[in-house]
């Protein structure tokens, strides 16, 4: 499973371990933002609609950045403009903390987006290189995605509950500080890319049906990731069988449905770090396509399973199945399009756009459909893509690839 960093020299493991911090602090903003989300709406009077244009904010500075960040360093250079994209994510926390008004805030998310979205791209693409496409470091790459998102929700419910929610998002600020100064140290070989070599700019990729599927498959996977991860804490919250439930065990029933909707995002996390390390290990005896594929009926099962589950055990057990099957699909999505993202510079970032594409649909549709039909309501939309997904996973597997010309060459 590691055999790939032995085979690394000692510049390229630094490099490596650069990439896999700085997917670290991304999943500790991403999951960030989905705790934050009931303290902002208080603290600024927000409606669910409103809510849910931030997360679409965020998904659409994420597909912005999908195409910035593979043109920009054509003239920058590498490392400089991954130190300039990469910062906005942590600016935009930082303006979280500092006004309300409702435009400002729909620019701090979309600060977030263009951070985040830079960051995935240069990583992906990045870590794809140094390994030839390995599955087992691309699964290795968004575990370290698992565990920041793992510790967000922890350190923000301690920081939220000693100091505030907005020493919450200091924690998010710092991870952030550190990943700029490991991007400045870095030293890349081919730092600023040939702007007259074609394949640095081409869109050629796009009429590659085997590319178009796996960037279906992102399209499904980010809509439900997104939807889920920014709504996961507010609906649970909101869930009146959760809350009747834990009344009967005495106390303060809403601090206790507080702590336990932090706790499940935890636990979906700690069961996505488990499976990104298990899809790593299964990932040299079996195809990767057709782990993505039973991966996906999974997901489509234990999704189901949440939204019809009343009591605490059951909301758990759906809550750690769902995140054990969404584990490994994304990195092995990223990992199967090696072909094509190792020729052409810019199809990890039209990878990422078409998927931030559902991304940014999707917690819209969710929160104004709760506003209408309540949580269960909203949160049902996201079916429509799970399904879809399950399709396109499916077609994937049957469906022959059509390597690129470049690679047959």
């Amino acid at each position: 499973m590691f055999s790939f960093i032995q085979k690394m020299s000692k510049a390229q493991r630094s490099l490596l371990f650069t990439c896999f911090f700085a997917f670290f602090a991304n999943g500790t903003l991403s999951l960030t933002m989905g705790s934050v989300m009931p303290d902002l709406k208080t603290a600024y009077g927000l409606s669910d609609t409103v809510s849910g244009l931030f997360l679409s904010a965020h998904s659409a500075g994420n597909l912005i950045a999908g195409f910035l960040s593979a043109l920009i360093p054509l003239y920058l250079g590498e490392r400089r403009s991954i130190m300039l994209m990469g910062s906005l994510a942590f600016i935009g926390f930082l303006m979280m903390t500092l006004w309300g008004n409702p435009a400002w805030l729909l620019l701090a998310f979309a600060f977030t987006g263009l951070g985040r979205g830079s960051v995935t791209n240069f990583d992906n693409r990045m870590v794809n290189r140094l390994s030839g496409g390995d599955p087992a470091a691309s699964n290795m790459l968004h575990g370290s995605f698992a565990i920041g998102a793992i510790l967000a929700p922890l350190v923000f419910l301690a920081l939220r509950s000693l100091l505030g929610w907005q020493a919450g998002l200091g924690w998010v600020i710092l991870c952030g500080v550190v990943s700029l100064f490991n991007f400045g140290r870095m030293r890349l070989e081919n730092d600023r890319p040939d702007r007259k070599d074609k394949t640095n700019s081409t869109l050629v990729f796009l009429k590659n049906p085997s590319f178009l599927i796996l960037a279906m498959m992102m399209f499904c996977y980010l809509c439900s990731e997104y939807a889920i991860n920014g709504w996961l804490v507010t609906y649970i919250q909101n869930k009146e069988s959760l809350l009747e439930s834990l009344a009967l065990g005495g106390g303060d029933a809403a601090q206790a449905v507080r702590t336990y909707s932090q706790t499940m995002a935890t636990l979906l996390w700690v069961v996505m770090l488990v499976g990104r390390l298990f899809c790593a290990w299964l990932s040299v005896r079996v195809s990767q396509k057709k782990i993505m594929m039973v991966a996906s009926f999974g997901v489509a099962v234990f999704f189901s399973a949440m939204l019809l589950s009343g009591s605490v055990l059951t909301v758990s057990l759906s809550v750690a199945g769902l995140g054990f099957c969404m584990a490994g699909i994304c990195p092995m999505i990223y990992s199967d399009a090696a072909i094509f993202t190792n020729a052409y510079p810019m199809a990890t970032g039209a990878l990422l756009a078409i998927g931030s594409g559902g991304a940014i649909l999707m917690p819209t549709v969710v929160g104004a459909m709760a506003e209408r039909f309540g949580f269960t309501g909203g949160m049902s939309a996201i079916l429509v893509t799970v399904c879809l997904l399950v399709v396109f996973a499916v077609l994937n597997v049957v469906v022959k690839t059509r390597k690129p010309e470049e690679v047959q060459a």
